[in-house]
């Protein structure tokens, strides 16, 4: 027996493969979104701490930090080494 034609203001069909993209999608977006909000509260603390050394520059070893001025906000870079660089 053929499917029934859905009528009119009825909602679509379940299509499995787009409902689970869809969530699959949703869960990982949910996931950066946290990150987002952690990420900014721990450059808020890193720029809180910078100026509490009284420092616009940081440069020890493999980390360094600036304060950007124009926006207030701090760049940090991490140099990694040669053999986690190739992974």
């Amino acid at each position: 027996m053929p499917d029934q034609e859905a009528l009119p203001g009825m909602q679509d069909r379940k299509i499995e493969a787009l409902q689970d993209a869809a969530l699959s999608y949703a869960k990982i977006r949910d996931k950066r979104q946290k990150l987002t909000l952690q990420e900014v509260e721990l450059k808020g603390e890193l720029l809180k701490l910078m100026k509490k050394h009284k420092k616009t520059e940081y440069d020890y070893e493999d980390v360094h930090i600036e304060i950007v001025t124009e926006d207030e906000h701090v760049k940090v870079r991490i140099k990694k080494a040669k053999e986690e660089e190739g992974e």
